[in-house]
């Protein structure tokens, strides 16, 4: 049975070591305008993916993927609005972000719920 410990606790310890290195290379918050604009676009593309992947089995309606793909739609618009009143009024844009932001997160949550 020893011989099947070692290399257990080799792995063990890889997975551990692999994970505390992965908690140092954390994403890191965007602080930009740009950055912020970007990550939300990535957002939609998340949305929209998972939208795909969760209608293609079935885990959710024809219904839900549609009001999915219609709450990206607006907040692809948002996005643009956004970066448009940045140039002029970054407070605006703020706003605006935040609420896209909001609502992406909301409709995440929602798919997440569906996700089996």
């Amino acid at each position: 049975m020893k011989p099947q410990r070692i290399p257990f606790l080799t792995f063990l310890a890889f997975v551990l070591m692999w994970l505390a290195a992965c908690a140092q290379l954390g994403l890191p918050t965007p602080t930009t305008m740009n950055e912020k604009l970007a990550a939300a676009q990535g957002s939609v593309t998340q949305v929209r993916t998972t939208a795909t992947n969760l209608l293609t089995a079935k885990q959710i309606t024809v219904a839900d993927a549609e009001n999915a793909l219609k709450v990206t739609d607006a907040a692809s618009e948002g996005i643009a609005v956004a970066r448009t009143l940045s140039a002029t009024d970054p407070n605006a844009a703020q706003a605006r972000l935040t609420m896209i932001v909001t609502t992406l997160t909301a409709i995440q949550a929602y798919l997440a719920s569906k996700h089996n």
